[in-house]
């Protein structure tokens, strides 16, 4: 390895994931950091995982097979701007019920998603992203859905989230709610319906994330006449409505919730 390589591959493993216009900032141009990079993975010390961006093998992984940090290429590619979602926030807090080979990022513009590794990396669109934190992985600061933010995600979107079983099963381990962060981000959407089956789920799993009565019933009491399909498509047939929360939900829920 030459000395311009190593210094390099030393700043490509410092940031785990790199893209050439970072590395760029080592070698001083561009076409140089392409050059340099080809060599390197064609050596084995670098894996292309994207295009323009490359994750640094470790050491001790040289010469073996070695998989690229899912989440931290995620938050790479995106260009850093954005939070890890869905899914891969239930992972990412230790909720999660199943593994899965798809990675889930919220950003502010559209991006083309890709695989690599086995792994789908999906870009969804959030113009007014909120309720984020960070969480430390290998030595970066990882943008992530907080708790509140994800558990509305799943209830909106449990599609992206493994299902319905699996969102009732993950949001029961997280054990507690922020109620007054809930109302916030409730406000934020703006949607009756998730109002309605937010409240549902609430209600359902009330015991195990320590939901209190009045809370409950203060969401309850927002309910409109309108009927909501918690996680069917209308017209399907196989749900029964929910009165209290005007919601019509799968007529298997007693045994998803049983399993939960």
């Amino acid at each position: 390895m030459t000395p311009n390589e190593q210094a390099v591959y030393l700043e490509v493993l410092g940031r785990n994931v790199c893209s050439l216009s970072e590395v760029t900032k080592v070698t001083g141009n561009y076409e140089t950091s392409r050059t340099t990079m080809s060599r390197l993975a064609a050596k084995g010390y670098v894996v292309r995982v994207h295009r323009g961006y490359y994750a640094g093998v470790p050491p001790e992984s040289l010469g073996r097979k070695y998989e690229a940090d899912r989440y931290l290429v995620s938050h790479a590619v995106s260009n850093q701007k954005g939070a890890l979602a869905y899914h891969s926030a239930l992972e990412l807090h230790g909720v999660a019920q199943s593994c899965f080979n798809t990675v889930y990022y919220l950003r502010p513009k559209p991006l083309r998603g890709f695989e690599f590794q086995g792994v789908e990396y999906k870009y969804l669109t959030d113009r007014n992203l909120f309720g984020t934190m960070t969480l430390m992985r290998e030595g970066v600061n990882l943008p992530v859905t907080d708790r509140e933010r994800t558990f509305l995600d799943c209830v909106r979107r449990p599609d992206h989230c493994g299902g319905l079983e699996e969102v009732l099963k993950s949001l029961a381990t997280f054990h507690k709610m922020d109620t007054d962060v809930l109302d916030r981000y409730l406000e934020k959407f703006g949607e009756q319906s998730l109002f309605q089956k937010a409240g549902y789920i609430l209600w359902l799993l009330r015991d195990e994330l320590k939901v209190p009565d009045e809370y409950l019933e203060s969401l309850r009491n927002q309910a409109k006449d309108k009927i909501y399909y918690l996680a069917l498509r209308p017209g399907s047939g196989t749900g029964r409505l929910i009165s209290e929360w005007n919601v019509i939900v799968p007529k298997n829920i007693a045994e998803a919730r049983t399993n939960a």
